[in-house]
């Protein structure tokens, strides 16, 4: 795949660099236009005992619903922001002492365009129509648990903390939902026990809200309401859910022993393969110390059912980033971040497009600039290398306006790929403690710690997370790192970011700083030894015609500073023009200007190398997807111009087909095509997923990924049966190759695997 397309323009040059760093610096302390007000009195419903067994068929024709208060009056966000929804939605909570149930009717005058082609767990259902209802357990207006269905019945959870500064999609929790269509509409029952949730039992009211996706019209619709100016994350908007008592306490104490079995055969630096078998134990256990309050233990873990990593291209000089996966990581997560948020900043806006990422396009690609608390650091060595962890400890939760989280791990040594060497034991300890300050702001501390042997790397931070309004945001940090190495340095690193969120304007202007020798050894660091300054505007007016829901403008502008003041890296971006239609479609068009000054060289390919200098280069791109919840739909991006000393064409397509709620297939190509001074080359990345699903809880995934320029292919098979809530039996099956090309790929390594696991509630 080439382009032919190439962008040479110092007045273009010119022109982005202003309207990106003016439009960004300045506009960004504008107020918001057409923020909306929150509801003054928010929308209360009643919890009550249920007077009759629920049987979990998606059919609410028990006595209990009879009896249950109703939660009607929705109203929609969009695209009729403000109006009462389209089409009748009804809300019933009732409870037993170990189970919260939620019963929802969700009606349809035309049942035949419900849309419902995912059955497949956490995937993002809002492309079919669905259900999410969000508990706020501890009101505390700041975090929530998140339960989303479809009328299959599939599932998707997610934990919300702090209002979005993390949301963690990754977590799974013991629940379960039956759900049914009918001539009048669809209707899910959802059991969630109270043994999946933390809760102080002195409460008395969670905050509590539905929002209803219905797809052909690209309609959302909460039951408290939430407008353009936020989403389902704004957890101080939710309404009341009153009448939880006398909820039995037990043990609280959930265990969970696995036996795996594995073959295995893996290529030594001779060139023979080593096999071996084996048979292994372990477990997880949860003990609910107080209801706020939980212990995770874990031992011989074992994550081989957790799926691999996507495969990159990375044209920059910096670090990939891959986000966290396994279970035990998961719950809590949110507990754990730092700073102003390492993944997402706060912004709310509507437009999606450009999600699709090739060869990290920028000097920074997508990557977090520095994490202080990364948990992909622990039991994963440098190269992708599974390392044992013989045990871990986890204690998370609340003490009063007191967010508390301590995670102490220790790993087994391991060898190194390609037999280059050994990773040795090490522990890894971190605790993270906040305190919630008036209605939505927080101050806390963090400290990690890695010892290895004699050396020992340590990070303390502070920071503050200030809300004054609702739709202004003060974020900002400080933390010191030692290392006890006999080479080891202590530094520093701080920020201050400000944000504003509105309906029509959202704005961010920010300062980072990460000192030379700033070592975050437990977390993440994209580079080193710079101040970075950043600034961000959007403007999303909504027109609401007849074919278009809302426009798209931004202006996005970072430059990078080393510690002795010299320029090192500078990035505009201009989305010149974007449209979000009725029918979910979405199109963006954008400029980009990248200065970068090389002090060293820098290899970005296989015997190509960009010689030391100050490079300045711009392109132009075009981003788009069409209506996912069709049958076939199709997400890409296509990007042109120059690069470095000479041009870039990139393109990235993801085709998308649903033809049945049972089989889905995504099958995605990036290609970027590079001219250089010093040589050319193409990186191809091609991944294909293959998804069946008999029914909710008996699935089946099919991942197969080339990426040229690493030389590498990978297969990954996973059978899933969730046999019961909470246990599930996996079969997997890994194999990667070593591959110039594709007719001459060479064997590295293979697994099969077979893991049960059986969850003890007590």
């Amino acid at each position: 795949m080439t382009f032919s397309v190439t962008a040479r323009s110092g007045g273009t040059r010119a022109a982005t660099r202003r309207a990106a760093l003016l439009t960004a610096l300045l506009l960004a302390g504008l107020p918001a236009a057409g923020a909306e007000p929150a509801a003054a009195q928010p929308k209360s419903l009643e919890a009550r005992p249920a007077s009759s067994p629920i049987v979990l068929d998606g059919v609410l024709d028990e006595k209990a619903w009879a009896d249950a208060d109703v939660g009607t009056g929705f109203v929609q966000r969009e695209p009729d922001t403000g109006k009462p929804e389209s089409q009748r939605t009804e809300v019933r909570v009732v409870y037993t002492p170990t189970t919260l149930y939620v019963g929802l009717s969700l009606y349809d005058d035309e049942p035949g365009r419900i849309i419902y082609k995912e059955m497949q767990r956490d995937q993002p259902l809002w492309r079919d129509d669905a259900v999410d209802v969000v508990l706020d357990t501890f009101d505390d207006k700041r975090n929530a648990y998140l339960f989303e269905t479809n009328s299959n019945g599939a599932r998707t959870d997610a934990l919300i903390t702090e209002e979005g500064r993390d949301f963690n999609l990754n977590w799974n929790g013991v629940w379960d939902v039956a759900a049914k269509r009918t001539p009048e509409g669809w209707f899910a029952e959802m059991a969630i026990p109270f043994t999946t949730l933390r809760f102080d039992p002195k409460a008395q009211a969670w905050g509590f809200n539905v929002l209803r996706y219905m797809r052909r019209r690209a309609e959302q619709s909460f039951w408290a309401p939430i407008l353009l100016d936020a989403d389902v994350k704004r957890v101080s908007r939710y309404g009341r859910l009153t009448g939880i008592r006398d909820v039995r306490e037990g043990w609280n104490l959930n265990v969970k022993p696995f036996v795996t079995g594995a073959l295995k055969s893996s290529l030594t630096p001779s060139g023979e393969y080593r096999d071996d078998d084996s048979v292994d134990f372990g477990g997880d256990l949860k003990w609910g110390i107080a209801r706020a309050l939980s212990l995770d233990l874990t031992v011989n873990t074992d994550f081989a059912e957790t799926e691999v990593d996507d495969l990159q291209t990375n044209l920059t000089r910096f670090s990939l980033f891959q986000s966290e996966k396994r279970e035990f990581f998961l719950e809590n997560a949110g507990i754990f971040e730092f700073g102003p948020g390492a993944v997402g900043n706060g912004m709310v806006t509507a437009m999606s497009v450009g999600a699709l990422s090739f060869g990290a396009s920028g000097s920074s690609g997508t990557a977090p600039l520095m994490k202080v608390f990364h948990s992909r650091r622990i039991g994963i060595g440098p190269s992708g290398e599974e390392v044992p962890i013989d045990f871990g400890g986890r204690v998370t939760g609340r003490l009063g306006d007191w967010n508390l989280g301590v995670l102490d791990v220790q790993t087994d040594d391991a060898d190194l790929l390609a037999g280059t060497g050994q990773i040795p034991s090490t522990n890894f300890a971190t605790m993270r403690v906040s305190r919630n300050i008036g209605e939505r702001s927080t101050a806390g501390m963090i400290f990690t710690q890695r010892a290895e042997d004699a050396n020992t790397n340590r990070v303390f931070g502070l920071d503050l997370h200030l809300r004054p309004t609702k739709e202004l945001a003060i974020d900002g940090y400080g933390a010191v790192s030692d290392n006890t190495a006999p080479d080891g340095e202590s530094d520093w690193s701080a920020a201050l970011v400000g944000t504003w969120n509105g309906s029509v304007w959202h704005a961010q202007a920010g300062w980072v700083r990460i000192g030379e020798d700033f070592d975050p050894e437990v977390g993440f660091l994209l580079r080193r030894g710079v101040d970075r300054y950043n600034g961000r505007v959007t403007y999303e007016p909504w027109l609401r015609t007849r074919s278009i829901l809302n426009l798209h403008f931004e202006a996005d502008a970072q430059v990078y500073y080393g510690i002795d003041g010299r320029k090192e890296t500078e990035e505009y971006r201009v989305d010149l023009f974007g449209l979000r239609t009725t029918s979910a479609a979405e199109a963006k068009a954008f400029v980009t200007e990248t200065f970068d000054s090389l002090t060293a060289p820098f290899q970005i390919a296989p015997g190509v190398v960009i010689p030391p200098g100050d490079y300045r280069f711009d392109a132009a791109g075009l981003s788009f997807l069409t209506h996912s919840s069709k049958p076939v739909s199709v997400e890409g991006q296509v990007l042109a111009g120059e690069f470095y000393d000479g041009n870039r064409q990139s393109g990235s397509l993801l085709l998308r087909l649903r033809p049945n709620r049972f089989l889905r297939s995504e099958t995605t190509v990036e290609v970027n095509n590079v001219t250089l001074s010093t040589g050319d080359f193409t990186a191809k990345i091609f991944r294909e997923r293959i998804a069946l699903a008999l029914d909710p809880k008996l699935l089946a995934n099919l991942y197969l990924q080339y990426n040229d320029l690493a030389q590498l292919a990978s297969v990954n098979f996973r059978f899933n049966w969730n046999y019961r809530p909470g246990s599930d039996v996996f079969l997997v099956y890994n194999q990667t190759w070593v591959a110039p090309s594709l007719s001459s790929m060479v064997r590295k390594d293979r697994q099969l695997m077979l893991k049960v696991t059986y969850l003890f509630q007590m």
